[in-house]
């Protein structure tokens, strides 16, 4: 495995789980503007994660930028941004006494984080996909494809 590989596997999966969040975040106003959660509930739905959240972001940022990918990586900082200016304005957390009066704002503000994670979560895919490509093209990765293949096909001599 190239370092190449596991720096795209690891931005992967913390980009995937920011989009998760990101989308349990949206269902969630969605079930507090349809009456099926309390305001209560939902803050502690929301809240609990934030910091994770944004410590997964900077991770993300840190790592990309680190690593030389600078387009993504700078695409990463302007997301960083408009966080930490959610951050700075008070966006960030949800609160209970104020919830309703915050909602339509709250959905804007995930529904922009959604499309941005979106597209980082296409794109580093895309780039996740083309490392592997690229792996097995060199001689050492055939050998290594062409190993795993034949000990897959010896297991499957009984079906």
């Amino acid at each position: 495995m190239s370092l190449e590989f596991v720096l795209w596997l690891f931005v992967f999966l913390l980009q995937a789980a920011l989009l998760g969040r990101n989308m349990y975040a949206l269902v969630s106003l969605s079930d507090l503007e349809n009456d099926f959660i309390n305001p209560y509930d939902l803050t502690l739905r929301l809240n609990r994660f934030v910091a994770l959240e944004y410590g997964a972001q900077v991770l993300l940022t840190a790592a990309l930028l680190l690593s030389g990918k600078w387009f993504i990586g700078c695409l990463q900082l302007v997301m960083l941004g408009f966080l930490l200016h959610g951050w700075s304005s008070r966006q960030h957390v949800v609160d209970a006494t104020d919830v309703f009066r915050q909602l339509p704002a709250q959905k804007k503000r995930r529904l922009i984080m959604f499309g941005g994670f979106l597209i980082f979560f296409i794109l580093i895919t895309y780039r996740l996909i083309e490392s592997v490509i690229h792996g097995l093209l060199t001689d050492e990765g055939r050998a290594h494809a062409k190993k795993l293949f034949q000990d897959a096909a010896a297991t499957l001599h009984g079906y």
